[in-house]
């Protein structure tokens, strides 16, 4: 799984999460299945611009605040569990 595809999934998992929305409910409102929702979020799929547009549609969100979103989790620097010891 390459950084890019977990960083979207993460981003997917969390707006979510703030509409309260299911998997399955998010899967039906933007004409996905649910498990691809599953795999979007897990980070082992690649969405379409298309499948970007429909989600952001349901979450109530700009594709372009989505990506920025994705964009932030890529840089921001992972923690070690030696950054943790100290």
């Amino acid at each position: 799984m390459a950084e890019l595809e977990i960083a979207f999934g993460k981003a997917l998992r969390d707006l979510r999460n703030q509409k309260s929305l299911s998997q399955e409910a998010l899967g039906f409102e933007a004409e996905l299945a649910r498990n691809y929702v599953s795999q979007l979020e897990l980070g082992s799929k690649s969405p379409s611009l298309r499948t970007i547009f429909k989600l952001c549609k349901v979450l109530e969100t700009s594709p372009a605040a989505m990506i920025e979103d994705v964009e932030r989790r890529m840089s921001t620097p992972k923690k070690t569990r030696a950054d943790s010891v100290r």
